[in-house]
């Protein structure tokens, strides 16, 4: 069925620590209250805000969509920073009531990842993604929590901003790499590139109708193809599989190696040729 994409799961690993880094940067050189649930909210929103802002920011990036990256970018800063705030203040608490421990370090920091994770999903305006962030956001926070508070008792209280260091950056690549995970292990339908560019390139298909061309603002940006137009075709969701529907007469598109001349219901294994792009149609039954 495709297998696993190394590329990707690196990538959002990769995003998640870098986030998880700028966000204790910035939380460590900006956050100067005394109040701990005002420090604590503070906090959560610069964390989450910078994983959110990485994650949704990695594929925009590798693929030179700067618009995108920007739509993408803010959208799930915001959701993250918001997401983030939530999840430590609800954490903290939890913490408290659990009075610390491998457990209540755990539970805590899987509510965060929980926060954060919802920002794949309204970044993307996908539920399939919130869904599939808040289970991947939620193990990632919990396995982040365990190796910190691993870390914290093995190097002792003199020296827990190592430990705090190591644990948010754990968090952060943990994130990433549970999204990925997750998204790979319960996603239902997905195109991916095997020619061109984007070779290698994985497009989950997450909603009902997902637009396909070189608009910035299509789900599924084939770049550097003068043989795609802007709005090439689009994929709407039909029952339990997907009608490809082809919107630019000039710009043909071949299926199997048949041209189209109308919609056609696709079928697992299906390949699609746009231009010079190859992609092939993934379902999971």
């Amino acid at each position: 069925m495709g297998g696993l994409s190394g590329s990707r799961t690196y990538q959002l690993a990769i995003a998640g620590a870098l986030g998880a880094i700028v966000g204790l940067y910035l939380t460590v050189e900006l956050v100067k209250v005394q109040g701990l649930w005002a420090r604590d909210a503070l906090a959560g929103m610069f964390l989450g805000g910078m994983i959110g802002f990485f994650l949704n920011a990695a594929e925009p990036w590798r693929d030179g969509a700067w618009l995108k990256l920007a739509r993408e970018g803010t959208a799930g800063t915001l959701a993250g920073a918001i997401g983030g705030a939530i999840g430590l203040l609800i954490g903290e608490f939890v913490l408290g009531g659990f009075q610390g421990g491998l457990m209540g370090r755990s539970v805590s920091w899987a509510i965060l990842g929980l926060g954060i994770g919802v920002s794949q999903g309204l970044a993307h305006r996908s539920w399939q993604r919130l869904r599939l962030g808040l289970i991947g956001g939620g193990l990632g926070g919990l396995g982040g929590g365990f190796l910190f508070e691993l870390i914290r008792e093995s190097l002792g209280p003199e020296r827990y901003s190592i430990s705090q260091g190591l644990g948010i950056v754990i968090l952060g690549a943990g994130l990433g790499l549970s999204l990925a995970l997750v998204e790979q292990a319960l996603r239902r339908a997905w195109l991916v590139v095997l020619n061109g560019r984007q070779e290698g390139r994985i497009f989950l298909l997450g909603r009902s109708v997902s637009r396909i061309g070189l608009d910035e603002r299509a789900e599924i940006g084939l770049f550097g193809d003068p043989g795609v137009s802007r709005r090439h075709g689009e994929l709407r969701a039909q029952g339990d599989s997907f009608q490809f529907v082809p919107l630019d007469p000039a710009k043909p598109t071949a299926i199997n190696g048949q041209p189209l001349d109308g919609p056609r219901l696709l079928r697992d294994g299906d390949r699609l040729e746009l231009g010079r792009t190859l992609l092939v149609f993934r379902l999971r039954n």
